[in-house]
């Protein structure tokens, strides 16, 4: 009695999982799904390359001044504390007002430093992916991708390397398709 309810089951289950997978029709061509790593897009192409390097030598130019704003400030405030038994109280009062001043205006001038890298960054970010973006629409069509998914936003946990098409992209963007 247990083995035919345990049967019987089975064969439910099997029937509901027949009707849940929909019918192909026979002139529908099969689905391909490929995926592109853009991530390493961004990282190995010149163009990605290029990026980089003029966000870096831009951050690299900010931070210099940042770093010579705030050796400026800590000189002064030493030279306050030197000072500080010969001055006036009122006088100590103002000159750490004047420094808080410069200190909240130096954190507010980095704040913005970063603001302005991550907005540089998402512009050539855009510009690089709007260009790729060109040559996976072509290599979809070409090799009759149904659709194509990025594997670095987590969208792609696993997939047969044969349907990764990042090298290609990477290789045609180097030799100047999608754009510019």
């Amino acid at each position: 009695m247990r083995k035919g309810l345990i049967f019987g089951a089975l064969g439910v289950v099997m029937m509901i999982a027949g009707l849940a997978v929909p019918a192909r029709s026979a002139g529908a061509p099969p689905t391909k799904i490929g995926f592109v790593d853009l991530q390493t897009t961004l990282e190995k192409t010149k163009a990605g390359k290029l990026a980089k390097g003029k966000l870096e030598a831009e951050k690299v130019k900010k931070q210099q001044e940042i770093d010579k704003k705030q050796k400026d400030l800590q000189k002064a405030a030493e030279e306050l504390e030197k000072q500080r038994t010969v001055l006036k109280p009122d006088v100590v009062r103002q000159r750490e007002g004047e420094l808080q001043q410069r200190f909240m205006e130096l954190q507010q001038q980095f704040a913005a430093f970063q603001q302005d890298l991550l907005k540089q960054e998402a512009k050539l970010t855009r510009e690089i992916f709007k260009d790729a973006s060109k040559i996976i629409e072509a290599i979809a069509k070409r090799d009759g991708y149904t659709m194509i998914l990025e594997k670095s936003e987590s969208a792609v946990l696993w997939a047969d390397g044969m349907f990764e098409i990042t090298a290609e992209v990477n290789k045609r963007m180097d030799a100047g398709e999608g754009g510019k």
